[in-house]
């Protein structure tokens, strides 16, 4: 009989001392706040330290403030955001408000100081997020070998004397020093002030953590840093002494297998017909059937307003990627709430079945509407971008990827209302960063609106994004793409001059010249080459950019038009060749 693996989450045990040793006053702080399973999984757990610059009037205030705000500001930031960008927020913000309180008010008000060194490790899956600015450190004590990991900024100054070249609130333009690296299971991570590590041999602090059991608890870590700080004091330390521990005891260690078999773990529906139930639901009317999804109008038992029920096809029933996308769909749609954006209603979390209730929307799909609308002006189309535009700067403000952007993809209703009503490829920085997802390993999207730098490299940006919606763009006003159409079998390009743009007065020649420009810088196959921003393309959109015109007229033939430049090179040397022949 085979044992079934018990899941393991990432579990640490942290113990720490702090003495304010020979001072009146102990300007260190230090603080670890560790959540639940589910906000330790997006967020991680945190472990700060921070030395308050002593010739500061309010170094203790700093310190206390600066290793709580972060925490607590940390945790409030959107949970879809990266570790990096989460934590680089915060600390702009801190320093930008502790640099604020030490201007002088008045001629003759004293000025206050709010100076403090920090330095922070966020803990997440099995990653390290070390975030260092000034001479506290962190350090890595791993069989039996023991490494500093940041690097002081400060310099000494004649014999003894040190001066702090960096501190929290010194300087409105922070620089932090940023380090990535991979936890293991029994490592032993220290965090300290100079008043503890100037004063300590690494060798004699090897020493007595090698004196640690196998598996610390909170109280043995903490015994410990006392010991160790009782030390420093003995050894000559004239500063606070602070010392943090923290000890691995667990990182998360499952397998493909396991984490598949979890997302596969409810059972998708089967096809429903009109009048059955789904869990209170009940089917009004089939809406679409395909091959990934099949969308149902019910209603809910006590609530006649009609919802839409989305379900995975069983042709994905063994396919965990797309169940994990489905699911993230699903998560990322309970939490946008924008008139552009298709709303997600809270799942029912006791259900055996896997699908999700979104709002009901009246409209078409933006590819029939296309249909219907051969030649829209650019006014209407300009109107419908925008739209686009203001969903996507919701993502972009998450820090989300769409990746699937494309007609099919977008509703459009009788008022011109536009909104995006499938994002299950969707990008999250923040469950990126766990080893509890399938790692994806081809390009999410669909052909002819998938970026080229995430055909060629699996990468995915909001440029990515910003060049699917030049080509949603350029195809509303076309019916036609701005590249030479591709199907799956003939991918072949393999850098991105292969990309050759087509000019859109091909097939509308009224279409002004200022918006082929536009329309060609969006789709740009290099994402260095494009607009670097929603805004730049909608502001272009809306007002001929007179400056881009005169300096694509400048551009060679070849630049600007090399379909027209090699179609009448092919000309002349035609008429080169008869000529030729004739003589």
């Amino acid at each position: 009989m085979t044992t079934k693996q018990q899941k393991v989450h990432l579990k640490a045990h942290f113990g720490g001392y702090s003495s304010k040793g020979q001072k009146m006053q102990n300007q260190d702080a230090f603080a670890v706040y560790v959540p639940n399973n589910d906000e330790l999984l997006l967020k991680g757990c945190v472990a700060a330290i921070a030395d308050g610059v002593s010739s500061a009037n309010k170094a203790a205030e700093a310190a206390q403030l600066a290793v709580t705000q972060f925490i607590q500001e940390y945790y409030s930031t959107s949970e879809t955001w990266s570790t990096h960008k989460s934590a680089a927020k915060v600390l702009t913000s801190l320093n930008q408000w502790l640099y604020s309180q030490s201007e002088t008010i008045g001629s003759n008000a004293q000025t206050q100081q709010w100076l403090t060194t920090f330095s922070a490790m966020i803990i997440k899956s099995t990653t390290g997020y070390i975030f260092h600015v000034g001479d506290c450190r962190i350090s890595k004590y791993r069989q039996q070998e023991f490494e500093t990991i940041t690097r002081d900024h400060n310099r000494k100054q004649g014999n003894a004397h040190v001066i702090l070249t960096r501190a929290l609130g010194a300087d409105p333009r922070l620089k932090v020093d940023f380090h990535q690296l991979d936890i293991k299971q029994s490592d032993i991570y220290m965090l300290s002030c100079d008043g503890f590590h100037d004063y300590l041999s690494p060798a004699l602090i090897k020493k007595q953590l090698a004196k640690l059991p196998l598996e610390p608890s909170n109280n043995e870590l903490e015994q410990v840093s006392q010991q160790l700080t009782e030390q420093a004091i003995a050894l000559g330390s004239r500063d606070n002494v602070s010392c943090l521990l923290i000890y691995i005891k667990n990182i998360p260690n499952r397998r493909l297998e396991e984490i598949s078999r979890d997302l596969l773990a409810k059972a998708i529906p089967p096809a429903l017909k009109l009048g059955m139930t789904l869990d209170s639901y009940r089917v009004v009317k089939l809406i679409h059937a395909s091959s990934r999804s099949h969308l149902y109008l019910v209603e809910k038992e006590g609530n006649k307003s009609p919802f839409v029920l989305k379900i995975p096809s069983q042709n994905f029933a063994d396919d965990a990627l797309y169940i994990q996308g489905f699911m993230r769909e699903a998560w990322v749609g309970e939490r946008i709430h924008h008139e552009n954006i298709m709303k997600v209603i809270p799942e029912n979390k006791d259900s055996k079945f896997i699908y999700h209730v979104c709002e009901h929307i009246e409209g078409q799909t933006l590819s029939e509407w296309m249909h219907d609308n051969p030649k829209p002006s650019i006014g209407v189309v300009r109107d419908i971008i925008g739209q686009i535009i203001s969903a996507l700067r919701v993502f972009q403000r998450l820090e989300l990827v769409h990746r699937d952007l494309k007609p099919d993809n977008i509703m459009i209703n009788q008022f011109g209302q536009i909104k995006l009503i499938d994002y299950g490829t969707v990008f999250i920085p923040s469950l990126a960063e766990n080893t509890e997802n399938i790692t994806e390993t081809v390009p999410q999207g669909s052909l002819n609106y998938i970026a080229p730098e995430t055909l060629l490299t699996l990468e995915a940006t909001n440029l990515s994004d910003l060049f699917s919606l030049g080509v949603i763009c350029y195809e509303l006003l076309s019916g036609e793409l701005p590249y030479q159409p591709m199907t799956r079998a003939f991918v072949t390009q393999t850098h991105f001059e292969q990309w050759q743009y087509r000019s859109i007065k091909q097939f509308r020649p009224e279409l002004p010249y200022w918006l082929d420009i536009s329309l060609q810088q969006s789709t740009q196959a290099d994402p260095r080459d494009r607009y670097q921003g929603f805004s730049e393309f909608a502001a272009d959109l809306n007002k001929p950019n007179l400056q881009a015109i005169e300096e694509f007229k400048k551009l060679p033939l070849l630049k600007r038009n090399p379909i027209k430049f090699w179609q009448g090179l092919s000309i002349i040397l035609f008429i080169l060749l008869l000529t030729s022949l004739a003589n």
